[in-house]
């Protein structure tokens, strides 16, 4: 080996040590970012909750007043009443929206926990809400549990069998 090739030898072996050292740094430096970035959420996340816990509390007094009362009728009745439309409110106004039910079933926002046989209405149809479902900021949190209307099923009366067991 010449002396040429050994100094390019050593400057290439220095280069590479010089380039080891930086992507340690580069490494590191991504490590600390990424504890940062995921304490940074904790953070926010936290404060979020934060916020909208006391925006309830009010609430949660409210109900804690009503349930003190010792009476139980027409006028506890309207209390609940107006302490949920308080709450429903602070809700919508931080994102969350009832989904709609329109006449059709659509998967994506209804949860169909019965279907009923009927020739009455078109198939698919919503019959009943049985519980609401809500959206938050557009995205379904909780899908509204429906009634479903489909078409009943043909049965051979003779041999008790449904057209669908064939």
């Amino acid at each position: 080996m010449s002396e040429r090739e050994r100094i390019e030898c050593k400057e290439l072996e220095e280069r590479c040590k010089e380039l080891e050292e930086y992507a340690k740094r580069l490494k590191a430096e991504y490590e600390n970012y990424r504890e940062e970035v995921a304490r940074e959420k904790r953070e926010l996340i936290k404060n979020a909750n934060e916020y909208l816990i006391s925006k309830l509390i009010p609430i949660l007094d409210d109900f804690e007043r009503a349930l003190n009362q010792g009476e139980r009728g027409e006028s506890f009745y309207e209390g609940i009443k107006l302490i949920y439309k308080k709450l429903l409110n602070v809700l919508e106004k931080e994102g969350l929206t009832k989904i709609q039910i329109g006449e059709t079933f659509d998967p994506f926002e209804h949860e169909a926990v019965e279907r009923v046989e009927t020739e009455d209405v078109e198939e698919y149809t919503i019959l009943e809400v049985v519980e609401n479902g809500y959206k938050f900021h557009g995205k379904v949190l909780k899908p509204a549990k429906v009634k479903v209307a489909v078409k009943p099923r043909k049965s051979d009366i003779s041999t008790g069998k449904h057209s669908s067991e064939e």
